[in-house]
């Protein structure tokens, strides 16, 4: 039993090297610990034992390393050798139980298991993809020199555009004051041209007024004197039913000195001038009843009379106007209404302003125009320099091979929302079957290691979550020859892991492929 257990495996090195003869599950990293010629001393120097107890199936050293190829120790450890493939190292109690952990099958010696040399296969999938996996990084090597060019070129671009802008700025601005006071100087006489108008029309409207009412009150005064006069006297205003003002149906003698004010007779001038305005509200003329709720409407073949008086009125203007204005526009100003039917209607509008004024105004109104123009594109130029600033101002890498990604948005769609990240803006989720869009976090920085800094992208402050703290995401670059979001994963509560892979993060690959213990 003794001999199979110590049995010493030859490892060649090199075609046609020595041998190095070890214990069954001893790396070759520390087989010289393990001399047959005497006796050995436990790796964690607890004890020492005869090299004849070396994998005789008992534990003797507390760490367990003299049963590195039995089962013995719980704490041991046994190395499989897995030629063509990757070195392994198991725990020794799994040795001999019937599962084959070692590709080359060294574990099960004596267990009866029937286990097949996988280990040339297993290294030969594992070169194929570590081949792949070169291939991979050259390519996206060379993709990110392209991207580390055409940043170079966009930003010398974008400073020569910010530089052009900025000029384009002076120039601007320069303009909108010179426009600014052109409109003033434009709007002074607009506005003097307005209030001489205004002025005229007012003027015009209550010289018409004044004379209508005037002419209200000698017709009233004509009605009120009964007897020809010359004077409206108390009993003759109490002969007015119109005038009762307590609605008992009677003109009292109180209410007519509260209409006169003064019990001697008044004349047409006084009456015009004193009386007219308390009791014009009250008079009606003599014949007129209380108007109607609605005015009745006139028979279909017959023209109401006010309509036929209104046509010969028409008539009458049409013949007088014979097309001769005189030197200057006169305000046509409408009839003012009776005082009884005058309702809550708005006043008249000012009538259109004459040739002068009108071309005034419209010096002005071009004026304006031009100015809200000029703004609007100083706006412009400056809102472009302000986006063109912040772009240049971001830290795209040490050579600006993630500027590629500013302006661009990237989505993975999962089984319940859509996952959209805009490089150096925000990231967001969106439920797939509608509903609103959840903000998972604004830029905040790289977040890289310190040897790795821009391996890692940190978007902060996105919407809260319910009684916790605001969403976060954390993004992860990884080399690649395109650039997709492959992942996103919630590992805590409102903090996120999204996978982006770039060639932006692809570094220089190996001059030579690394070698391992195969």
């Amino acid at each position: 039993m003794l001999p199979l257990l110590l049995l010493l495996l030859p490892v060649p090195v090199a075609p046609g090297s020595v041998e190095v003869l070890r214990p069954r599950g001893v790396s070759l990293s520390n087989h010289h610990f393990y001399e047959a010629s005497k006796p050995f001393t436990c790796l964690d120097g607890s004890a020492t034992i005869d090299f004849a107890w070396v994998n005789d199936d008992y534990c003797d050293c507390r760490d367990g390393s003299d049963e590195p190829g039995t089962a013995a120790c719980p704490n041991g450890r046994f190395h499989c050798t897995n030629a063509g493939y990757r070195p392994q190292n198991i725990p020794s109690a799994h040795v001999n139980d019937g599962v084959c952990d070692c590709c080359d099958a060294t574990d099960e010696y004596n267990s009866g298991a029937v286990c097949d040399n996988t280990c040339k296969e297993l290294g030969r999938r594992e070169r194929e993809a570590l081949q792949r996996r070169t291939e991979l990084l050259r390519e996206g090597f060379i993709l990110r020199q392209q991207l580390v060019q055409e940043a170079a070129a966009g930003r010398q671009e974008k400073q020569g555009r910010l530089g052009a802008l900025q000029d384009a700025r002076r120039g601007l601005e320069q303009r909108v004051g010179e426009l600014r006071a052109a409109k003033e100087a434009a709007e002074g006489p607009e506005r003097a041209a307005k209030d001489e108008h205004r002025r005229r029309w007012e003027a015009a409207t209550a010289e018409a007024t004044a004379a209508q009412e005037a002419a209200w009150a000698d017709e009233a005064f004509a009605a009120l004197d009964t007897d020809g006069d010359g004077r409206v006297t108390l009993e003759e205003l109490r002969a007015c039913p119109h005038l009762d003002t307590d609605g008992d149906g009677a003109v009292s003698e109180d209410e007519a000195k509260a209409l006169l004010g003064d019990p001697t007779p008044v004349d047409a001038a006084t009456f015009r001038d004193r009386l007219w305005d308390t009791i014009k509200h009250h008079y009606k003329p003599q014949g007129q009843a209380e108007p109607p709720s609605s005015p009745p409407e006139p028979p279909l073949d017959e023209t109401p009379p006010e309509e036929e008086e209104e046509e010969e009125v028409e008539e009458e203007e049409e013949d007088d106007d014979d097309g001769s204005e005189g030197p200057e526009e006169e305000l046509k100003v409408p009839p003012p209404q009776h005082p009884e039917e005058k309702g809550a209607e708005e006043p008249p509008p000012v009538p259109p302003f004459d040739a002068a004024t009108q071309a005034l105004i419209d010096a002005a109104q071009r004026a304006r125009e031009e100015l809200e123009e000029a703004e609007r594109a100083l706006k412009e130029t400056e809102e472009s320099i302000r986006a063109l600033e912040q772009e240049l101002g971001f830290d795209f890498g040490p050579q600006g091979e993630f500027s590629y990604l500013y302006n661009q948005c990237y989505e993975l769609s999962t089984s319940e929302y859509i996952y959209r990240l805009c490089p150096f803006k925000r990231v967001s989720q969106k439920p797939k079957h509608g509903g609103a869009e959840t903000n998972l976090g604004t830029w905040g920085s790289w977040a890289g290691p310190e040897h790795d800094r821009f391996s890692t992208m940190k978007y902060e402050h996105g919407t809260g979550c319910w009684q916790g703290p605001n969403r976060a995401t954390t993004v992860k670059l990884s080399c690649g020859t395109e650039t997709a979001v492959t992942a996103t994963t919630e590992p805590s509560r409102c903090e996120y892991l999204m996978e982006l892979v770039t060639p932006a993060a692809c570094r220089s690959p190996p001059l030579h492929e690394d070698h391992d213990e195969l």
